[in-house]
C-alpha cells in the first residue's frame, strides 16, 4: 500500500475497480472524470488521483486526454479491509488525537491545516480527512475561511455521548439475540473474554493496554448491529471518548473494575442473557460517563 494514500482514496479506488469489472470487454474507454465523479460522489482532485493509481497498476493507460482499460480489474487490485484501516489518515488521525490528548493542543486554540501538515510531515490534504472525521465527534470545529478550533468540553456534551452510546450499545446487545449460533461475532466475544480472564489474572495492567481493551470491547460489541451505518457513527463518538481515556490516570483498583465490568458483560452475553447483558452494559456506561466527568472537571482546572 501508498502510504501517502488516504483512507478516502482507497475506499473510492476499491469502488472504481467494482464498476470497471462491469465495463464491455477490453480493451475500451473509461468514463470521464465528470461521470466518475459524479458516480463515485468525489472531488475532480480524488478523480485524477484515482486515474494514477489505476495507471500504476496496470489497469489504464493514458494517451493524450485519452483514458484506455487495458485489462479489468482482478481481486489482487483490490484494497484490503486492513489496508484501508491502516490508511496514512488514520495514523495521521491518531496522532492528532495524541496532540489533543496531551494537551498539546488545548481547547480554543486555533491551527491551520497546513501548520499541522508541516508538523507532521504530510500533505494537507491527508490532514484534511483525518480533522473532518475527529470533527464529527464535537473534539474540534471550523468556521468558514477560518482556522480549525480545539472545542471547551461541557457537561451537557457528555451527557448527550452517554445517552448515545447507551442507545448504540443497547441496540447492538439486542441484535446479538438475533445473530446465528455461528456467526463469527460469538467467536470475537468469546475470544475478548478470555482476553479479559488473561489480563485479570496479571498483576499489573498497563494504561495504554487499559485503553486498548476499552477500545476493543465497545467496537466489537457495536459491531454486532451489523449496521454499517451505527459503526461509522459509533467511531466517530468513540473519538471523543478515546480523548478522555487520555486523560484518566488509570490505577490497578479501578483498571481490575473495568475489566470485570466488561467480562460481566461478556458472559452474560455468551451465556444468552441479554436481558441481563443490557443491564450491565448500562451500568458500565454509567460508570464511565462518571469518568468523563471527573476527566473533564481536572481539565478545566489546568
Amino acid at each position: 500500500m501508498r502510504k501517502e494514500y488516504s483512507k478516502l482514496l482507497l475506499k473510492s479506488t476499491n469502488e472504481l475497480l467494482k464498476y470497471l469489472q462491469m465495463l464491455p470487454d477490453v480493451p475500451c474507454g473509461i468514463p470521464s472524470t465528470n461521470l466518475l465523479i459524479h458516480q463515485l460522489n468525489i472531488s475532480s482532485t480524488t478523480a485524477t488521483k484515482l486515474i494514477d493509481i489505476l495507471c500504476e497498476k496496470g489497469i489504464v493507460r493514458k494517451d493524450g486526454k485519452t483514458k484506455i482499460m487495458l485489462r479489468k480489474p482482478v481481486a489482487a487490485d483490490f484494497y484490503s479491509l486492513e489496508e484501508i484501516e491502516n490508511s496514512k489518515a488514520d495514523l495521521i488521525e491518531k496522532q492528532i488525537i495524541k496532540k489533543l490528548s496531551s494537551y498539546e493542543l488545548k481547547p480554543s486554540d486555533r491551527f491551520s491545516e497546513l501548520e499541522l501538515a508541516k508538523a507532521l510531515q504530510t500533505n494537507t490534504v491527508i490532514i484534511r480527512e483525518a480533522l473532518l472525521k475527529i470533527a464529527q465527534s464535537g473534539i474540534i470545529k471550523k468556521h468558514p475561511r477560518q482556522k480549525w478550533e480545539v472545542v471547551e468540553f461541557s457537561g451537557q456534551m457528555i451527557s448527550e455521548i452517554a445517552a448515545v452510546r447507551k442507545l448504540y450499545e443497547g441496540y447492538a446487545i439486542d441484535r446479538v439475540r438475533l445473530l446465528d449460533a455461528k456467526d463469527p461475532i460469538w467467536k470475537k466475544l468469546e475470544d475478548l473474554a478470555n482476553r479479559h480472564k488473561s489480563l485479570l489474572k496479571e498483576k499489573e495492567v498497563s494504561a495504554i493496554e487499559m485503553r486498548e481493551i476499552e477500545r476493543l470491547f465497545h467496537t466489537t460489541i457495536v459491531q454486532a448491529s451489523n449496521n454499517r451505518f451505527i459503526q461509522e457513527s459509533y467511531n466517530s463518538v468513540f473519538t471523543l471518548i478515546f480523548f478522555h481515556l487520555w486523560q484518566i490516570e488509570y490505577d490497578q483498583p479501578k483498571i481490575e473494575k473495568v475489566l470485570k465490568q466488561h467480562l460481566d458483560i461478556l458472559s452474560k452475553l455468551l451465556e444468552r442473557k441479554f436481558k441481563d447483558a443490557t443491564e450491565a452494559m448500562v451500568m458500565h456506561l454509567d460508570h464511565a460517563r462518571l469518568s468523563m466527568i471527573n476527566v473533564n472537571h481536572v481539565l478545566d482546572k489546568v
